[in-house]
C-alpha cells in the first residue's frame, strides 16, 4: 500500500454560506445585547441622590419628609405602570 499525500482542504466558501453566517452572527449579537439591556433595566432601580441638606437648615425636617414622599410616589407610579403593561400584554 502506497500512502498518498493529502492536500489541504480549500478555505473557499460560497457567498450564500458567507452571508448566512454573517446574518446569524448579527442576530446572535442583537439577541445578546437585548438580554443584557433587559438585565440592566430590571437589576437596578434609580435612586434619587440625598440632597445633603445642612443641619442648620431652618425647615430640614419638612424638606426630608417631602423628599421621602416624592420618592414613595415615584416608586408607586413605576409599579402602577408596570402593572398596566402586564395587563395590556395579557389582553
Amino acid at each position: 500500500m502506497v500512502m498518498k499525500s493529502k492536500k489541504s482542504k480549500s478555505k473557499r466558501v460560497s457567498l450564500k454560506k458567507k452571508y448566512k453566517v454573517i446574518r446569524k452572527v448579527k442576530e446572535h449579537n442583537r439577541k445578546k445585547a437585548k438580554e443584557a439591556k433587559k438585565l440592566r433595566l430590571s437589576g437596578k432601580n434609580k435612586v434619587e441622590k440625598d440632597p445633603s441638606i445642612p443641619n442648620n437648615w431652618p425647615f430640614k425636617e419638612q424638606e426630608l419628609k417631602a423628599l421621602e414622599a416624592r420618592r414613595t410616589k415615584a416608586i408607586e407610579e413605576l409599579e402602577q405602570k408596570k402593572a398596566e403593561r402586564k395587563e395590556r400584554l395579557n389582553e
